[in-house]
């Protein structure tokens, strides 16, 4: 049987957006049970931290209610997040992102707040083919999700990276870091804001965002990552897992 891997993030009440963005402020993650099997499973789901709504009823069978956004945790960003005439997630080719052969490049030593660039990635020897999906490991979000270090010091992708990925012609683009320059951490020029998502999108390349656990996968896997289908929207939470034969 192939080793399964799981890249993806925990959904759960509570996850922290980008730092000073309204959006993530007005439109919080929510993932609450509103009702519950019986005061057994009460018991239970609190001893487990699950979040459950002030007096879920107890009616015989246990029932979740939840708010995402689709920029938060680990997502994939469709060309319409950027672009007003772009293609929407439900419409994303499949055949990028499901059962694709996916290449690690390894940039793990970049310590906390530090930004990876085009050479830090030549420098890993790594050359990916064409319709591979590129993985950008830095285990940034092994280190420090759900704390206040992860978006104070988060790790990033340089525009340089931008470039040096499209230029590969990848089936699409994964990683476990802030995918450009911080905005809320430095001030940036105009081309800079956006670089990447706009080059990457621009070019119909999709985004695989927020893994996890990539110290747990080969070097090269199968790599499986499906977003809802969320007709005519600008991305989607999803579950991504890594496939080892």
């Amino acid at each position: 049987m192939p080793r399964i891997v799981d890249l993806t993030l925990p959904f759960e009440t509570g996850m922290a957006g980008i730092p000073k963005i309204a959006f993530y402020e007005k439109h919080p993650v929510k993932v609450q049970a509103v009702s519950v099997v019986d005061e057994a499973q009460r018991k239970r789901l609190r001893e487990e931290g699950v979040d459950l709504q002030a007096g879920a009823d107890a009616i015989g069978s246990m029932n979740t209610v939840f708010t995402l956004n689709t920029h938060v945790g680990t997502h994939i960003d469709a060309p319409r997040h950027f672009y007003s005439d772009g293609s929407a997630v439900d419409r994303l080719p499949l055949e990028r992102l499901v059962m694709r052969p996916a290449v690690v490049l390894d940039v793990s030593d970049k310590p906390a707040g530090a930004g990876v660039t085009a050479a830090d990635l030549e420098r890993t020897g790594v050359q990916p083919a064409a319709d591979e999906i590129v993985v950008i490991k830095t285990l940034w979000t092994d280190r420090a999700w759900g704390t206040p270090d992860f978006w104070a010091q988060t790790v990033y992708l340089d525009p340089s990276v931008g470039e040096w990925v499209e230029a590969r012609q990848v089936a699409a683009v994964a990683m476990d870091c802030f995918p450009e320059k911080p905005f809320w951490r430095m001030t940036l020029t105009p081309a800079e804001r956006g670089a990447n998502h706009k080059r990457w999108l621009k070019a119909g390349i999709p985004m695989i965002q927020m893994l996890t656990h990539l110290g747990d996968i080969a070097p090269r896997f199968t790599l499986i990552a499906l977003p809802l289908r969320l007709k005519g929207m600008d991305g989607s939470p999803a579950r991504v897992v890594g496939i080892e034969s």
